[in-house]
């Protein structure tokens, strides 16, 4: 299972790139790359959603492409 978490964890992402994500409250959205942020030990994402809406997400959040 953890050599599992550590494949997750290596996907690479780019911007502009469509994904599908669960946010926090649990709704799976579909959402557009904006920023990726390498800076720390996991990836995190910049994703925009809906109407006017933004979240910063850890790449174990996105659920596909």
């Amino acid at each position: 299972m953890a050599k599992k978490k550590l494949e997750e964890s290596r996907r690479e992402f780019n911007v502009g790139e469509q994904v599908r994500v669960r946010l926090r409250t649990g709704e799976t959205v579909d959402a557009t790359v904006k920023a990726v942020n390498r800076k720390t030990k996991s990836v995190r994402l910049q994703v925009d959603y809906g109407k006017d809406e933004t979240a910063l997400i850890y790449d174990w959040q996105v659920e596909g492409r």
